[in-house]
């Protein structure tokens, strides 16, 4: 995995807005944001519907360009770090080629990045185990559940070893029990392999379950209403769930979001 090489913040953002033309008028998606994430996070975007938050995981991923201010992605700008793969992104449907195997649909990105060919089968191969599918390789993705497909799609992007992972949403079209168990597995992925995600949610109680802050934004235009660290011990089970600074927790983001 591709670390930061300096004592640098993993990501930085200055003073970003975001603006889009909608009938020949400006809609503001966001407002001077000023965050910074340090290796090794986990970091939870949540707010109301609207507020921005997948323009500005967008924003991160060179997906859309700020309107104004700075975005650094391991020390780079954030075109450079997407050229150099620094980072992975998983959406909120997992965006898998039917036609295709998994091993393949894994292998996509390794493909795309020049990476050797006499490489590919061994990386794939690690990154299905380290998503529990390693029995999975030659079937199709429409003979899988949806939360396999969604172990795929984490595979894919976590297969080029990057330092950062972006996550839109990815568990919000999941019945409650899937998320829950995707949710404790998204938690021995980031252990295994370090990495630092950053996750846009809606649901209150997943950001306290999987986050080591929460960031809180405002309705349009999205401007950072509150950080809250979350200081619950690892690893985090079920019971987490059940302890009662959880709930203080979930209280808390809550009383912020109505606010």
């Amino acid at each position: 995995m591709r670390l930061s090489k300096t004592d640098q913040p993993i990501i930085e953002i200055q003073d970003v807005s975001k603006y889009f033309e909608s009938n020949q008028k400006k809609l503001q998606a966001l407002d001077q944001i000023d965050l910074s994430v340090e290796a090794g996070e986990f970091l939870s975007l949540i707010g109301p519907s609207g507020c921005g938050k997948s323009t500005l995981i967008r924003i991160m991923g060179d997906l859309l360009k700020p309107s104004s201010g700075i975005v650094r992605i391991n020390g780079k700008i954030a075109k450079q770090a997407r050229l150099d793969r620094d980072y992975g992104i998983v959406f909120q449907t997992p965006t898998l080629f039917d036609w295709w195997k998994v091993a393949r649909n894994v292998e996509l990105p390794l493909k795309v990045m020049g990476y050797p060919k006499a490489e590919w089968m061994d990386l794939v191969r690690d990154k299905l185990k380290l998503v529990g599918l390693q029995d999975f390789e030659n079937v199709y993705p429409w003979q899988l559940s949806s939360g396999m497909q969604h172990r795929v799609a984490i595979a894919r992007a976590l297969v080029t070893q990057p330092c950062i992972l972006f996550m839109d949403e990815p568990f919000g079209a999941l019945d409650e029990i899937t998320r829950e168990q995707l949710n404790l597995e998204l938690l021995n992925i980031q252990y295994e392999t370090n990495v630092s995600v950053i996750f846009v949610t809606h649901s209150v109680p997943e950001a306290v379950f999987l986050s080591t802050r929460v960031v809180v934004l405002s309705d349009r235009p999205g401007t950072i209403k509150n950080i809250i660290p979350v200081d619950l011990p690892h690893p985090r089970t079920d019971k987490t769930r059940e302890s009662p600074p959880f709930f203080d927790l979930v209280t808390e983001i809550r009383a912020v979001l109505k606010a």
